[in-house]
């Protein structure tokens, strides 16, 4: 709002620098507009300002008698550099405005934000996405064709994403503490895969997966969620947004537990 102030105060000393004293007229005509009893209190290269029986209104010099043109001082030139100069200075304004509004709104989502991630934050989770975050962002559709086991109903549940690989020694070391919290957190936690893999391929698979698998053959959703890395498990709370993606070892018993009961206050 400084700049715009500063823009209204170097207009007003304008008008008032160029015309200092009044100038009454029984009416002027302005672009074929008949002003009444008039009073001008001020004038600058481009306008002409002044009281009538309508009111307080301002009309462009450019559109005066030439008569009146002279007596105010009318230069084509100067006036026309004048409107320039003031366009410019109302598009930096407007500019400046929408550049002060985007970061006041960023400021308070990050705060928004903040808030709602400090229940995970204090339990020890981050993001171990390279190359930006999640955090906070909705998680990527699970909108697949095909489940092996069912699939769940995650309305209003928190969930934990586990995308895996048969083919992946490491993703395979994971299915039993996966299949832990499947059985253990029943209710609280929904626990379920997904996986480029065939459905053939998951029911083969040792150990067996317990809990329910979404087939993703084109990598769609790991495409949507970047996803490089396998094993990797994406938390998702109950408004389906991202709290935490990355390695499974950080999401232990006790960490949900912790979640679980910090999200409820």
């Amino acid at each position: 709002m400084t700049y715009r102030l500063f823009i209204c105060i170097a207009w007003i000393w304008t008008t008032v620098s160029l015309y200092a004293s009044s100038s009454k007229f029984e009416y002027i005509v302005v672009g074929g507009v008949n002003y009444s009893n008039v009073t001008v209190f001020g004038a600058n290269a481009t306008d002409l300002f002044f009281t009538s029986d309508s009111g307080i209104r301002n009309v462009k010099l450019k559109y005066l008698t030439p008569e009146l043109q002279k007596q105010f001082n009318y230069d084509p030139d100067v006036a026309e550099k004048a409107e320039q100069q003031q366009i410019e200075d109302d598009k930096h304004y407007q500019e400046n405005l929408v550049a002060s509004i985007t970061a006041d709104f960023n400021a308070a989502r990050d705060a928004r934000e903040a808030e709602a991630q400090a229940p995970y934050s204090d339990a020890g989770l981050g993001d171990s996405i390279p190359g930006g975050s999640a955090l906070g962002k909705p998680a990527p559709a699970l909108d697949m064709v095909k489940w092996v086991g069912g699939k769940p109903n995650l309305t209003d549940k928190f969930a934990i994403i586990s995308v895996w690989s048969p083919k992946s020694a490491s993703s395979r070391k994971w299915i039993p503490a996966m299949n832990e919290l499947y059985k253990n957190l029943s209710g609280k936690i929904e626990v379920l895969g997904v996986t480029t893999a065939t459905e053939s391929e998951v029911l083969k698979t040792e150990p067996k997966i317990e809990f329910p698998c979404a087939l993703d053959p084109k990598s769609t959703f790991l495409k949507s969620a970047g996803i490089s890395m396998l094993p990797c498990v994406i938390l998702m709370d109950t408004n389906r947004a991202v709290r935490y993606q990355g390695h499974p070892a950080a999401l232990n018993a006790d960490v949900l537990q912790n979640i679980l009961k910090n999200s409820a206050k």
